[in-house]
């Protein structure tokens, strides 16, 4: 696999390749278990080394699933040269199963130290940043200033109990085991298979796990009292379940530590515990199983008990760090729910990694958010040059379909002949435009004696004496088109039963439906009221009929203007504007 550097030593270019080379190289932009916490991936490796021998365990947590893990020696666990075939080992075992990626969680159950933060330090709402600065510049918060800070693995552990004299302690580990973190997870880049790493203090896992072991008296103080090879751990919690104080005590190669019935005796004092129960958790193969004994012996008054945190099959019950780790333990918490409890697991204080990936090699590679956005770029850089493509190809066809055509191979000199025929069509066209204008149909004879006919029908009371109709053009000078005016005057006799619709033909409304009956009748579109720039007057006038002669109506005759009290005289005049389409072409008509 390619040797990455670190972005500090390439300008912005190169930066931009190499995240590039790791977009193509690696699966981190498509395997999300890169930028996962070992803990929750599904298939787990647990290594736990007490200083009496090392345990390993396989977690399949789909399954809930525990079972024996490589053969690991004690001197292996510090050559990473005799790692590699367990590392190998574990790759195997994790493809073979379907796993698309392996944590690695390593408990340190052989060393265990706690150190005094500085008097100073006692606001309880500045532990998140006493938990930062643990990591980063330990010296800044310790209290012995003798201590090396950089020769081991800092971390804080707050003691929330209301009352206590100090917010928290730290607690150290040496980096002993930062080679066998390193093989695991360089052999993960290497093979291009997540491996993510975890080292936990093994006595903080127990104590976070004891909301779920212990049911302690209520209303009373008690001590954890966690038994591994080589040291063991005291908890001391008050009657609220709420940790006061951890305290480790080096057995320096006995079964117990010395003094330890005293050293118990006078913390409880100093934390003012009265007979308070006492609970052994034996947390290794080889303990002293007598001591649970002597405690009854010597301390009378308290209550004294064994306890097994968990009892899971493939797992020994002085095991338990790997299961309360990876959550599989979820009794419930009754009497034992308390604030330490909750803020150990889920503020995760008790899960703290003690051996980090180093910072100078999480910076080479590109976190998850810009390993999407480098995809996406990726994914735009193929969408463009595709588009590109299919718009080169599309150019090309369209260029072949145009050299193709018959236009392409047309001949400049059939541009003039084409120019030639289309000026004497459009002379032609003009030609036949003028003459058409001129025979217009304007005032026909037979449309007129239809307009007649229908505007005086037969037995509707009225005799018709005279018709005139006439059209003459409007002058106009220096216009293109001439408007013209069509005038009908007529007179005769009438009835009384005629007034009416005589009336009604003196109106804009009547004398238009009529000429608009006329146009639909005919076709004749000079007749239609609406069309084009045109106007319709009308006037009717009645009066009496001087030779009228009273007769009774089975001697009356139509012929007879005698008999009609009514004369009129009937005016219509409808007017073309010169913007109108019937207007009459002036100009001259176009020479042949």
């Amino acid at each position: 696999m390619a040797t990455f550097q670190h972005p500090a030593s390439l300008n912005a270019l190169q930066q931009f390749g190499q995240a590039c080379s790791i977009l193509r190289n690696t699966t981190r932009a498509s395997n999300p278990a890169w930028y996962q916490n070992a803990l929750d991936l599904n298939l787990q490796l647990h290594i736990r080394a007490d200083g009496a021998g090392i345990s390993t365990f396989y977690h399949d947590q789909k399954k809930a699933q525990w079972s024996s893990g490589p053969s690991i020696a004690d001197e292996t666990l510090h050559d990473p040269a005799k790692l590699n075939p367990i590392v190998v080992e574990a790759l195997r075992y994790a493809r073979s199963n379907g796993a698309n990626s392996l944590g690695v969680i390593l408990h340190i159950a052989d060393e265990f130290a706690t150190t005094e933060l500085k008097p100073e330090l006692k606001n309880p709402a500045a532990l998140m940043d006493l938990r930062d600065a643990a990591v980063h510049d330990p010296g800044s918060i310790l209290e012995d200033s003798s201590i090396h800070a950089d020769q081991g693995s800092w971390r804080v552990i707050p003691y929330p109990a209301a009352g206590s004299a100090v917010i928290g302690a730290a607690i150290t580990l040496s980096r002993q085991y930062g080679s066998l973190i390193a093989t695991f997870r360089e052999a993960g880049e290497n093979d291009n298979f997540p491996i993510i790493t975890h080292a936990l203090s093994a006595p903080l896992i127990v104590i976070m796990g004891l909301g779920q072991a212990l049911q302690p008296t209520p209303g009373k103080p008690f001590v954890a009292i966690l038994q591994y090879p080589w040291f063991t751990t005291l908890a001391f919690f008050n009657e609220h379940a709420d940790l006061r104080l951890i305290r480790t005590l080096q057995h320096r190669g006995l079964q117990r530590p010395a003094h330890f019935r005293n050293a118990l005796t006078t913390t409880n004092a100093s934390l003012e515990f009265v007979d308070p129960d006492l609970y052994v958790l034996p947390l290794g193969g080889n303990v002293d199983t007598a001591l649970i004994a002597d405690l009854r012996i010597s301390f009378t008054t308290s209550r004294v008990e064994m306890i097994h945190p968990i009892q899971l099959e493939g797992l020994p019950n002085w095991c338990p760090e790997p299961a309360i780790a990876a959550h599989s333990v979820m009794g419930s918490l009754t009497d034992t729910t308390s604030h330490t409890f909750t803020i150990l697991r889920e503020e995760k204080w008790a899960l703290q990694d003690f051996l980090p990936t180093p910072k100078d090699i999480v910076e080479i590679y590109p976190n998850r958010s810009e390993m999407r956005l480098l995809r996406i770029l990726r994914l735009a850089r193929v969408v463009v040059f595709s588009i590109a493509v299919l718009f080169l190809a599309y150019f090309g066809f369209g260029v072949i379909d145009l050299v193709r055509r018959p236009e392409w191979a047309f001949d400049p000199l059939q541009a003039e002949a084409s120019q030639t025929r289309l000026a004497k069509l459009t002379a032609e066209r003009q030609k036949a435009d003028h003459w058409n204008n001129l025979l217009d149909d304007r005032a026909k004879a037979w449309t007129a004696m239809e307009s007649l006919s229908r505007m005086f029908p037969e037995n509707g009371g009225m005799l018709v004496k005279t018709y005139i109709h006439y059209s003459k053009p409007e002058s106009a000078a220096g216009l293109a088109k001439l408007g013209f005016i069509k005038e009908w005057k007529i007179t005769g006799f009438a009835r009384d039963e005629a007034l009416e619709y005589l009336n009604t033909i003196n109106t804009r409304e009547g004398i238009s439906a009529h000429f608009s009956e006329v146009a639909r009748i005919t076709g004749n579109s000079s007749f239609s009221p609406n069309a084009g720039n045109r106007n319709l007057v009308v006037n009717v006038r009645t009066q009496e009929n001087q030779s009228y002669k009273p007769m009774p109506p089975e001697v009356v005759s139509d012929a007879d203007e005698s008999t009609y009290p009514y004369t009129f005289d009937l005016t219509i005049t409808q007017r073309f504007a010169a913007t109108d389409p019937m207007a009459i072409i002036v100009a001259k008509a176009p020479a042949p």
